[in-house]
């Protein structure tokens, strides 16, 4: 992607065959986000995410390489939680905003991510949707 605005800000929408409350499971659920939740080729063991899923609660994970065992430890803070439509939060190391909506297609779900900040770019752009692929593998498989 050649777009130098993702540097600042992106947006990927993705339209899920999964009932709207399954997707919002998969993101709030922490037996469920370590099946899926991290770019082509770095898992998220389940014994690194801790998530308090409310308004004013942090949320931790470490996102670990599969080739080389690196690790990238991550976390914020929720902002806005309202199940099953919106999560707002604000990561704790980077100047990053992140807004998920999760929208009721009648037994689908549109699911929206909008990043604003310093988003990293178009190799995070590809990260973000290499890993929302595996969000739909996910959810192909429940």
């Amino acid at each position: 992607m050649a777009d130098a605005s993702i540097d600042q800000e992106f947006t990927i929408t993705r339209v899920f065959d999964a009932p709207r409350e399954l997707v919002w499971k998969a993101w709030t659920d922490p037996d469920q986000m370590a099946r899926w939740y991290g770019p082509r080729g770095i898992s998220t063991p389940r014994s690194t995410i801790t998530m308090d899923v409310r308004p004013g609660g942090a949320f931790e994970l470490t996102m670990v390489d599969d080739t080389d065992g690196s690790q990238y430890p991550s976390g914020g803070t929720f902002l806005e939680v309202e199940e099953p439509e919106r999560l707002v939060w604000r990561d704790r190391d980077i100047d990053l905003l992140v807004t998920i909506t999760f929208a009721d297609l009648g037994g689908r779900t549109e699911m929206t991510c909008h990043v604003v900040g310093r988003t990293g770019g178009a190799e995070a752009y590809d990260g973000w949707s290499t890993m929302f692929d595996d969000l739909a593998a996910f959810l192909a498989r429940r």
